[in-house]
This record gives structure tokens, sequence and C-alpha cells, in this order.
């Protein structure tokens, strides 16, 4: 693993600050990811862009939302674990606000205008060609040699016809292996030196994921529900489309009152607000127990995972100058570039096929490959043309 390109401290509050306008901006985790790499790679180059990328890799592998995660691991790269808290809750900040808002009130007509299809639409094309900038750079820095072509290959092939998350471990996992098989001639030793305090946190966590896996009484399955949501975050691998069925299990229930309707709702509306698919997270949590519910609903989901990538981080840097690990790490850098590209696909295959939809995906490509119109910028332009043009043709 590489290791940051300079050494200057950033103050935490600017780290914060940072971290929290830049998620304020990022419409899904990957578009922050790819702020995140804009700023502290090309801009301030307080990383390399390997190093960046091993971080985006540890991210993929551990359960939670992705973008968060790789928020968590750079203030902790860059300050230490107060850098991880703060860059952590400012990735957090900037959709907790809204979709608490959303779930207060949701039912009113300026919601549902919001959620219009049409803007939706439009937002999902310019997010769909900051992934593909992103991508395209990525495999001109990462794919190397021929394993690495070869591991991106196959992780387009398998993403494509994923249907379990289990998947995305077994893909990133058989990655880091053939990688580490390939490096065998390669000598080197590997120790891992496991603290008191990773183990009560491991144990802390299996815990959660426990609580979540157990069947409990109706008393207890509600009462316990903050809990039983940590537990689930943990279960939760390659974004935010896997979380649906386990928080409808946990949410949808006679007990907290949040009906089919509320549950796809929240869903639909979670494209609007900044932040990965798990904003959603939010919006349930204020529908079962208002704001103190919004509240321990997000540390319930997001803390978990945090904790967990920190603690994969640090332990990671034990192992950084093993060559065999190394070459595990190459080749699994590679992989993770098969989620930006059939992320691209996906949403690309949703977007109605429409001249107005094409010129939004040119005039966002155009912007984002000369690298010198800001993202924000970007998403303001097209949502601003998409409310006025409903407004001036409510009708069209």
């Amino acid at each position: 693993m590489s290791e940051p390109q300079t050494t200057a401290l950033v103050p935490i509050w600017k780290l914060f600050r940072t971290v929290f306008i830049l998620s304020a901006l990022s419409w899904g985790g990957l578009a922050l990811m790819a702020q995140l790499e804009h700023h502290y790679v090309e801009r301030e180059g307080r990383l390399t862009r390997l190093a960046y990328s091993d971080l985006v890799a540890l991210a993929w592998m551990v359960p939670g939302p992705v973008g968060c995660n790789v928020a968590v691991q750079l203030g902790y790269v860059l300050r230490g674990r107060v850098g991880a808290w703060a860059s952590g809750i400012a990735s957090v900040l900037p959709f907790f606000i809204p979709m608490t808002l959303f779930a207060a009130f949701y039912r009113t007509s300026f919601v549902h205008a919001a959620s219009a299809a049409m803007l939706l639409n439009h937002l999902r094309v310019v997010l769909a060609m900051l992934i593909a900038v992103t991508w395209y750079r990525q495999i001109r820095t990462l794919v190397r040699g021929w394993l690495d072509g070869i591991a991106a290959a196959i992780g387009c092939v398998a993403l494509l016809h994923a249907h379990s998350p289990i998947a995305y471990v077994v893909m990133l996992g058989g990655a880091f292996l053939v990688g580490w098989l390939a490096g065998s001639h390669e000598q080197g030793s590997l120790e891992i030196a496991w603290q008191r305090g990773d183990r009560v946190l491991l144990a802390g966590l299996s815990l959660l994921v426990v609580m979540f896996g157990i069947p409990l009484p109706p008393p207890y399955d509600v009462r316990l529900i903050w809990l039983r949501l940590g537990g689930a975050g943990l279960t939760l691998f390659g974004g935010g489309f896997s979380a649906l069925p386990v928080l409808k299990t946990l949410f949808v229930t006679p007990a907290t009152a949040i009906t089919e309707n509320d549950f796809t709702l929240g869903f639909a509306l979670s494209p609007v607000a900044p932040g990965p698919l798990l904003n959603v997270v939010p919006f349930f949590g204020y529908l079962a127990g208002l704001w103190p519910g919004a509240l321990m609903a997000t540390l319930a989901l997001f803390a978990p995972s945090g904790c967990l990538v920190v603690l994969a981080q640090r332990h990671l840097r034990q192992v950084a100058l093993h060559p065999r690990f190394g070459r595990g790490m190459r080749a699994l850098r590679s992989m993770t570039t098969a989620f930006l590209a059939v992320a691209v696909l996906k949403i690309g295959y949703q977007a109605p096929w429409q001249p107005d939809y094409l010129l939004t995906a040119i005039f966002a490509l155009l912007c984002f490959a000369t690298r010198k119109v800001p993202v924000y910028a970007v998403y303001g332009t097209v949502a601003f043309l998409c409310i006025a043009w409903m407004l001036l043709w409510p009708h069209g």
C-alpha cells in the first residue's frame, strides 16, 4: 500500500469542512469517492493515486456504505482516529438533514415535486458521466499488466450477473487470492499484532450481527431495533441496493407503523438528497422514532462499518510492505474498476433514450473530461434547467 504523498497535517476543522462540502455536492457514494479523489489526490496531492485506490479497494471489501467508508479512511490516514470521526460525520451530515426533513414533510406537494421523474433521470445521467470519467482515469492508472486486465474484465462480467451480496465478497476475495498466488515466488514475513481493543471491537460487532440474525420476540425486536440495524449494516456489501430487502425486514412492520408505500417512497426520494443510496436510513429512522430515531438509525448503520474499516486500515498498513500482499492488492484494485463500469452501464440502461438526456450526457461528459468545471456546477446547472422546464411547461 502506498503512503500519503505529503506529511503536512490537515487541520481537523478544514478536513471536516472540505468533506462536508464535497459530500453535500455528491449524489451517490461513487460521486463522493470521485470528488474526494479529485480534491485530495489531483488538487492538493495529499495522497498518491495508488494510495487512494487502496482506500477504495478496502472500502469495497468491508460492509457498509462504500463512499462513507472511503471518507472515514481518508480522515484516518490524514489525521488518525479523530480525523476518521470528523470525516465520517462530515460525510453523513449532508444527507442526514434533508432526508430527515423529507420524512417530516414527505406527504407535502413540495417533496413530491422534488422527486419528479424527469429531474431524477437527468441527475442520474450526470452521475453516470462522472463515474465514466473516473473509471477511465482509474483504468489508465491501475491496469498495468495482463493479470490486472483480466481481473477488470472478469469483474465486469461477474457483476452484471450477480444477484447476491455475497458475490461482491467472493469476487474481491478471489481477485486478491489470485494476485497473492501470482506473487508466490516473492518472499516476505507477514505478521499481524492484534491488540486487546481490536478483539473487543470485533466481539462487539459480531454481537450486533448475531442480534440481527436471530429471531426475537415482538417486544424486543422493536426495543432493540437500532442494535439490530447495526448488525444489518455489517451484512451489506457492494452498495446500497443490497440493503433494500434487509431494511424492509426491519422497518416495514406493524410496530414501526411504516407501510410498504412509505418504504417505496423513501427509496424514490433518496436520489434527490446527496449521499449514497443508504441515505434513506434517517428517513426510516424518523418515521419510526422522530428526530431521536433518525439520529439513532444513522449512527447504528454508519458507525459500526466506520469502526471496522478503520480497524482494517490500521492492520492493512502493517502488511503493506509484504510483496505477495502488494501483488494481491494490485489485482484487487483492478477488480474494483468493474464496479464503476457496471454502474455506468446500469444507470445508462435505466435512463430514457431521449434526445434531452443525450444532451445532458454530452454536456456533463465535456465538463468532467476537461477537469475545469466543478462537479457541483454541473449538477446545479442541470437541476436548474430541469426545474425551470417543469415550471414553464408543467405538462410538457
